[in-house]
């Protein structure tokens, strides 16, 4: 799967999030529409972990920004792992120092309504339309 530059996704402003696919693990499908109803499939690949709350019906997306590996902070795991106080102190930089040896980037979705998330990943691929890339997924009927 090839890797995706962080300034090759295109802007998803006012555009919507249409749902999540998780074929497998560590593979997750993120289907995403433009404004002007343009619509992409984000594939995340070696995904570690996922956080998507507050997912409805008309989903308006205001921004999806990439952080490549080496901007990776404390403070884009804590938004991705519920960690209680004690836990965190003691897991945070183990988490942080792990995604980073392992080569993780994060996709974080912001939304004017509904959904949001996060998601720690190793490899991403864009494809235009509603793709479903999986040797598991079933045939077509």
């Amino acid at each position: 799967m090839e890797s995706l530059r962080t300034d090759a996704i295109p802007s998803f402003h006012d555009g919507s999030f249409d749902g999540v696919w998780i074929p497998g693990e560590n593979m997750a499908h993120l289907f995403l529409t433009t404004v002007d109803h343009k619509r992409f499939t984000v594939v995340l690949d070696g995904v570690k972990a996922l956080h998507l709350e507050n997912v409805r019906e008309g989903n308006v997306v205001f921004d999806v920004n990439l952080t490549d590996t080496g901007q990776l902070t404390e403070s884009h795991l804590e938004s991705l792992y519920e960690l209680s106080n004690v836990a965190r102190d003691r897991q945070i930089a183990t988490l942080l120092a792990s995604a980073r040896q392992a080569g993780l980037r994060m996709l974080e979705m912001t939304t004017s309504y509904g959904a949001e998330g996060v998601v720690l990943f190793k490899d991403i691929q864009l494809v235009e339309g509603q793709a479903m890339i999986n040797s598991m997924s079933p045939d077509p009927l």
